[in-house]
């Protein structure tokens, strides 16, 4: 069957099954009245050609051949709103995801930088005296770190805060507060 030949309506078919041929022919037009015939060939063909043309299978023949011709103009308009709103969606949670993984690199450099300032001062056995701030170029970026003691109970010891900010190197301004950072200071033994 080729497919000129496709949507034309098949009143005739014969097929094989077991042994017998079925002929089924279209009497009506949903209909099919089959009866059963010895096997005559191991060939199964399709008769085309109408044993029975009525008016009314000429006008369903007509109606359904032409109605196979492709999306109509609504259906291509729903898909197309379809794919807009979900891609417009997806670009939404891309640049989420972009951002926050941008800002969580920024707070763990932050938290190195912080690091490394507290090692710093455990190393060289500071003390600090009320606030100190110092500006630093680490992890690729350039920080600002402001520190303040506050005493506690014993006098051997100080609760030092650390606070981590990035600094914007045209302005020489603070643009935002990246991480935070609380520890104890000993006093070291002379």
């Amino acid at each position: 069957m080729n497919a000129r030949d496709f949507g034309q309506s098949v009143s005739s078919r014969v097929a094989v099954k077991q042994g017998f041929t079925y002929r089924c022919s279209s009497n009506t037009v949903f209909g099919l009245s089959c009866e059963e015939a010895p096997l005559r060939s191991s060939v199964t063909r399709f008769n085309l050609h109408s044993e029975h043309s009525s008016s009314s299978c000429a006008a369903v023949k007509q109606r359904f051949t032409h109605r196979c011709s492709g999306f109509t103009l609504l259906e291509v308009m729903v898909a197309l709103a379809i794919f807009a709103t979900a891609a417009i969606a997806f670009t939404k949670v891309a640049m989420q995801y972009t951002q926050a993984t941008s800002n969580a690199i920024l707070r763990t450099k932050a938290q190195f930088v912080a690091l490394n300032e507290v090692a710093l001062m455990e190393i060289n056995q500071e003390w600090l005296q009320g606030t100190q701030s110092k500006q630093v170029t680490q992890q690729g970026e350039s920080w600002q770190i402001d520190k303040a003691a506050q005493s506690t109970i014993s006098p051997n010891v100080q609760r030092i805060e650390v606070q981590v900010s990035l600094l914007n190197n045209e302005t020489g301004k603070v643009e935002s507060g990246v991480t935070h950072l609380v520890f104890f200071n000993y006093k070291a033994k002379v």
